[in-house]
């Protein structure tokens, strides 16, 4: 047990590293990298808050590079797993709404175009999150009030 809460801390100290230098894409290859859920969901909170509050330094290709992890999440067995990928969708989606949401078949950046087709795949896969009562099930309709608009 001490060895996991060590490994941990560890992997957690050096994303610290990363955000603390503002290099975001180093720190959201990182979390790709070592593919520790755990991890993941300790500083996945902290790039939400960040698309809430619309800061400039999260790329929308660091968001492309995160959905992998997120689907991870959300195939979770653990409720807090599947409410902090849920949340981050949910900041994601509405962060770059006005872009997702275009009807232009015109797109500057590629990443929209992936984005738009990773999250309709992703949630044709995890749309039964909505079924799931409570607070869990909300996000998950709130999420899923959007997709189904971009149809």
């Amino acid at each position: 047990m001490a060895q996991v809460l060590f490994s941990r801390n560890l992997r957690l100290n050096v994303a610290l590293t990363f955000w603390k230098k503002r290099s975001i894409s180093e720190f959201v290859a990182y979390l790709v990298r070592i593919e520790d859920l755990g991890v993941v969901v300790d500083c996945l909170p902290v790039l939400t808050n960040s698309l809430q509050e619309e800061k400039q330094y999260i790329s929308l290709g660091c968001c492309v590079d995160l959905l992998p992890l997120v689907k991870s999440l959300l195939k979770s067995k653990f409720e807090e797993y599947i409410i902090v990928g849920l949340n981050w969708l949910q900041a994601v989606i509405k962060r770059w709404w006005s872009e997702l949401s275009s009807k232009t078949e015109i797109i500057n950046d590629g990443n929209i175009h992936i984005l738009k087709q990773q999250l309709s795949r992703l949630w044709e896969q995890e749309n039964h999150l909505t079924l799931v009562p409570g607070y869990t099930g909300n996000i998950a309709k709130d999420v899923d009030a959007y997709l189904l608009q971009l149809h």
